[in-house]
């Protein structure tokens, strides 16, 4: 009997998380359902001709969800189905919630944009560039936070991200970045690297915080995204999607993490590193979509939120995306038709490394999220689906 009871009350439990997700009819927020069965259909047809193994997409437009669905399995060499709550290695859609912490320090007056990052990280103090092979000089001028936000630092290291996750804390990893050379002039083109790993150390200096209990505190927690962690419990392991390499899974994902650092569990990057789900990201992406507040409570305030959705890098080299540019973390839809993307002008988004994609458009109000661990991915994931996604609207 009281095994029954506990069974009762852990699916009352299940209901009530899966009933605090805000959801529609898809007409009621001017999407056909029919038009968005092509995604079921598109992602079944990926699946059945073993071109990657499960997905999860979600779309939801003026804030609730229209779609939210599973394919697949969780692996090759696995029968579990794909569940709609399965965990993903966010890899650099972690950068996204490094950069939502970072401008709440700003917003508080504990960072500005312009000031040098060695006010608050010394170990940046006497950074040189490599202007030519082998030759090492003093920056033009130093590196400044916004350089962090928007790749412009110039810092690049040689290492892949498994062996990044070698060092045993981030504060390990950042004296030995701030040894090495710059790759660039702090500002003059966009550099993708470690940028954001920086960022998530210059808000564990300031805020005297844990990068990832910061994270928890002031985000994770308000958006109530319980299933987002840097190290996933062991409980979770039947939830986990299962990352393949070159068409073959990699059950330990040792391509990207040492089992060491699986075991010790203490390398928090700002970068990559973070496992979430398709409705734990959504909820971070609609506090943004929201102007910053969800859940009763102001994360952001309005003007910070659009002010990140902004070109801050204006015409410097590097960055080479057309019809698009790049803001405070995120890249931004300037020009839609030279973008060959239906997205509105001014919608920011960002990917992972192993397939993960979303994107925030304010003027349809629409969010996407879609979910994959694959590399390397040659589906055009993005175009296809954002595809599938805007010819669904029809108001």
């Amino acid at each position: 009997m009281i095994r029954r009871v506990l069974v009762i009350a852990l699916g009352c439990v299940s209901l009530t998380l899966a009933a605090s997700l805000p959801t529609a009819a898809p007409e009621s927020v001017g999407v056909s359902a029919q038009r968005l069965k092509r995604i079921d259909t598109w992602l079944s047809g990926l699946v059945a001709s073993k071109q990657a193994a499960g997905f999860v997409s979600l779309v939801a437009r003026r804030g609730k969800i229209v779609h939210h669905e599973a394919f697949g399995t969780r692996g090759f060499s696995v029968t579990d189905p794909m569940p709609k709550d399965a965990l993903f290695d966010l890899a650099s859609m972690t950068k996204p919630i490094t950069v939502a912490a970072a401008l709440m320090l700003l917003e508080e007056g504990r960072i500005t944009l312009h000031e040098p990052i060695s006010t608050h990280l010394p170990e940046f103090k006497s950074v040189r560039v490599e202007t030519a092979p082998g030759v090492l000089s003093p920056p033009i001028r130093p590196i400044q936070v916004r350089d962090l936000f928007s790749h412009t630092s110039g810092v690049f290291p040689t290492r892949s991200r498994a062996e990044i996750f070698e060092h045993p804390t981030l504060q390990s990893f950042m004296q030995e970045l701030a040894r090495m050379p710059l790759r660039a002039q702090p500002g003059s083109t966009w550099l993708y690297g470690t940028s954001h790993d920086v960022l998530g150390y210059l808000v564990q200096q300031v805020s005297g915080q844990p990068l990832d209990q910061f994270i928890k505190q002031r985000i994770l927690s308000p958006l109530d995204m319980n299933d987002t962690y840097y190290w996933p419990p062991d409980s979770t392991n039947n939830r986990r999607a299962i990352l393949v390499v070159d068409g073959k899974d990699d059950l330990e994902s040792l391509s990207r993490v040492p089992a060491a650092a699986a075991k010790a569990k203490t390398y928090i990057g700002g970068a990559s590193g973070l496992y979430s789900t398709a409705t734990d990201y959504f909820r971070f992406a609609q506090m943004l979509l929201s102007g910053g507040a969800a859940n009763g409570q102001r994360l952001l305030g309005p003007k910070t939120v659009a002010w990140l959705a902004q070109n801050h890098i204006g015409d410097i080299g590097g960055f080479r995306t057309p019809g698009t540019r790049f803001g405070l973390g995120f890249a931004i839809v300037t020009d839609p038709a030279a973008s060959g993307l239906p997205y509105c002008q001014g919608t920011y988004y960002w990917s992972g490394s192993q397939g993960t994609i979303f994107w925030i458009d304010p003027k349809e109000e629409l969010v996407g999220v879609l979910m994959v661990q694959l590399t390397p991915s040659r589906l055009q994931l993005r175009e296809k689906f954002s595809a599938l996604v805007y010819s669904s609207l029809v108001e």
